[in-house]
């Protein structure tokens, strides 16, 4: 994000409740920017009139006025790859990371940063509660389609080891469509969706609003046309030198949540994987 805003709130001196506020902003500047006043409140922990004061506070009429500014900053100065065709691109990574820029510290520092914010920016009780509700689900779908696929079919796969009715979607043909119709209320879909979007995406979400399965949206910004539609979002990052995205941030993320299922329920988990040994022991090379 650029410094305006942040200049703003290093200039300024708080009280204890906008502190909290401003240290959010300056954490999950994408995440505000999607955020009313009301949502915003509620997860920093303060009331939306709080925030509205914060805002005022910092030189602007509104909440929304602010909003605007951190968005405006953020599509200055965060020109995502995502966003172009996959020659331009490709095109772009290469001016962006000539030869003698783009070495292996570069890429590191990418990945590092990937790594880290996605798992820092969102909130440790939304964590908690996405977990919570995958073991509490009676049916789970993973959806990722195109760059969301590897990751998708990984965490799909790991979380059937622990867990029962367990389904990946990666393609978004008219099966993949129609094996949706059975889900309901009591199951829970996470959804990988990443710039580009597509028609199809908002087709898939608009199914399962309708037929009342709680969305868990994971992506790379509050724009997804998912994001109207989900219960929780939990954010990533997905820079890279290359003309893709990265998933490292993903997979952290979703290696995070399977982490907390296993703490949530470690003797239930560690009798299914020995019933699962058992019954691969034979088939192993030794």
């Amino acid at each position: 994000m650029d410094q305006k805003v942040l200049q703003k709130i290093e200039d300024m001196h708080f009280t204890k409740s906008q502190a909290r506020i401003a240290d959010y902003i300056v954490k999950n500047p994408k995440r505000i920017a999607g955020m009313t006043a009301r949502e915003a409140g509620k997860e920093i922990g303060v009331s939306d009139a709080t925030v509205i004061r914060f805002a005022r506070a910092l030189g602007f009429e509104g909440y929304p006025q602010l909003q605007e500014q951190i968005q405006k900053e953020l599509r200055e100065n965060n020109d995502k790859i995502g966003r172009h065709s996959l020659y331009d691109r490709y095109v772009l990574q290469m001016k962006r990371y000539e030869e003698g820029h783009g070495h292996m510290k570069e890429v590191l520092r990418l990945m590092a940063m990937n790594l880290e914010t996605s798992i820092r920016q969102n909130q440790e009780e939304s964590y908690g509660r996405v977990a919570s509700a995958l073991l509490k689900a009676d049916a789970k779908v993973i959806i990722g389609l195109r760059g969301g696929q590897a990751p998708a079919q990984q965490f799909s796969r790991l979380l059937s080891m622990i867990t029962k009715n367990t389904m990946v979607i990666t393609k978004d043909d008219q099966e993949s469509l129609t094996s949706l119709m059975d889900l309901s209320e009591k199951d829970l879909a996470v959804f990988l969706n990443f710039l580009r979007y597509y028609k199809v995406d908002e087709k898939i979400a608009g199914i399962l609003k309708k037929k009342g399965v709680r969305i868990v949206l994971i992506t790379d910004s509050m724009a997804s046309p998912v994001a109207k539609d989900a219960w929780e979002i939990l954010l990533v990052e997905t820079e890279h030198c290359g003309f893709f995205h990265s998933m490292l941030g993903v997979e952290a993320v979703l290696e995070y949540l399977m982490i907390l299922m296993c703490w949530q329920q470690p003797e239930e988990f560690a009798r299914r994987l020995g019933e699962r040994d058992q019954i691969l022991d034979e088939y192993l090379l030794k």
